[in-house]
Formats: C-alpha cells, structure tokens, sequence
C-alpha cells in the first residue's frame, strides 16, 4: 500500500485529490493547518472504506515540515507520493501590496513547497522509492497581471522550482509534476485577501469575488484531483487544467509580447465595473440551473 501526503487536504483540491487516491487503494495523510477539517475528512474517506491519517501542519514552518517528515518516517518509513497543495491567492496591485503581504504569499505559496519538497525527497531518496512529488503552480504562473502581481510571481517560481526539481530528482527514478489549473470552483479567492483596501471593502470584496468564483468557474476540484492522478502515473512535467490555462500557456509560448497586451487592459476599476454588472445575471444563470 502506496502513503500519499496531501497537504491543504481538509477542502477544495486537496479533499478531492484524498478521495481519489484513497479509493484506489492508497492511504492518505491529510494534512492541513484546520485540524478539526482534517479530522472530518478523515471520517468520510473511512467511512468510505478508505485508509487516512489526519496532521495538523502550518505549512510555512519549516520546523513543522521536518517534524512532519519524522512522524512519517517513524509511522510509515516513507511517502511514495507528496501533493503540495496548500495555498492562498490574494489579489491587489505591486505597488499596493505590502512588504508583509508579499511575504505572506511566498511563505503559504512557495517555500511551502519548498520545504516539504527538500523534506519528502530525501525520505523517498534514502528509502529508494520511485515517488512522485506533485506541486501546485497556476495557470497565472504563465500571465502578467495587474490583478494579482504577487500569486503570479510565486506562482511562476513554483513552476521553476518544480522543473528544477524534476532535473535534479531524475537520476533516483523520482518524478515531479507542476499543475496549473485555470479557473476552480473552490473557495481560494474567497479566503483570500483584497490588497490596499478597507477592512468593510476587503469583506464586501471578499464575499463578491468568492461567489463568483464559484459561478464562473466550470471544473470542480475534483477535475484537478483526476489530472494530478494520471501525472503521478504517466510522470508528466507541466499540466495546465481546463482551456483557459492551455490558451495562456500556448499564449505565452507562442507570443510573449502579447500575453503582456492582453492583460494589459484589465484592472481593479474594470473588474469591479463588470463585477457590478454581471453579478445578477450570473445569479439568474445559477439560479435557472439549480432549477432545472
């Protein structure tokens, strides 16, 4: 039986992607820094027959990776496979964005990553596994924007850690994967936070913005749950998910000048403008389907 290690695991990608992996017959450690989520989890992948350990894990810690890394290795021996899922996206300008806001994207976004890739790969390296190790990137890692300056740089450095990563890891028969997805319906931008702004206008923001999310976007999370599945089979290196995040990264492949144009034209005012506009005739669309 195959230890997989999810983190972000209590919602959203990471409950999918435990779902998935324990009703193929893994058993999945969901980690998340919400315990109590984790915990519930947990309950419904045994309930379901599955094998799973609940962790509590502040994934910006890297003294807690390196105790999450013993646990396992006195548990376990090993992880075949580890999902860096855990992340935040907050949105607002370059400039509007704090030095601490910006610091708080790259500890929750990226040297997450970090840490748990250094701790999960020498486990797997000294044990002698072929693992895998599947890393959360965005299709924003291929797009410059006004919008979210700061999930785009972190981002984009995920994805070449990861391809650095996948060189580095290749000679001991383990793989490393980058998934981007576009557009989920999950609640990422709704736990998010909205730079240079009010307290009152960061929650109307945020309340907006998450129900949006979850009225624009098409895939749910366990789409993603399914790519990040076959890449641990197959060893794929870079995998954007839904359509939107193969155009912009064929986009960007194709014409780098006008994957700059094109985001060019947005802003928060735009955003907010069409956001104001388009808000209840998406509630009428989501409504006209919950009752057919």
């Amino acid at each position: 039986m195959r230890t997989i290690v999810i983190t972000g695991a209590a919602a959203g990608i990471g409950r999918e992607t435990a779902k998935l992996f324990a009703r193929k017959g893994n058993r999945v450690i969901v980690a998340d820094i919400d315990e109590l989520g984790a915990e519930a989890v947990v309950r419904e992948l045994e309930a379901a027959g599955g094998q799973a350990r609940a962790y509590r894990l502040d994934v910006r810690s890297e003294a807690e990776w390196e105790s999450f890394g013993r646990w396992v290795r006195a548990e376990f021996g090993w992880a075949d496979v580890l999902v860096n899922n855990a992340g935040v996206m907050d949105l607002g300008g370059f400039v509007e964005t704090t030095v601490a806001q910006w610091q708080r994207m790259v500890d929750i976004d990226l040297m997450s990553v970090v840490y748990g890739s250094r701790v999960f790969a020498r486990l797997m390296i000294d044990a002698g596994v072929r693992g895998h190790i599947v890393n959360l990137a965005s299709a924003a890692a291929f797009l410059p924007s006004k919008l979210d300056p700061a999930y785009g740089v972190v981002k984009a450095a995920v994805l070449m850690a990861t391809q650095s990563l996948r060189i580095e890891l290749r000679r001991h028969d383990i793989g490393v994967t980058a998934i981007c997805p576009g557009v989920i319906q999950t609640n990422l931008l709704a736990h998010g936070e909205r730079n240079g702004v009010s307290a009152a206008e960061q929650e109307q923001w945020r309340e907006q913005v998450g129900s949006l999310q979850a009225d624009i976007a098409y895939a749910g999370p366990d789409k993603v749950a399914r790519v990040i599945e076959r890449s641990v089979r197959h060893n794929w290196a870079v995998v954007p998910v839904n359509p939107e995040a193969w155009f912009i990264y064929g986009l960007l492949r194709l014409s780098p000048t006008l994957a700059r144009v094109i985001p060019s034209v947005l802003s928060f005012e735009r955003a907010d403008k069409l956001l104001e506009l388009g808000k209840p005739l998406l509630d009428q669309l989501v409504k006209g389907k919950v009752g057919s």
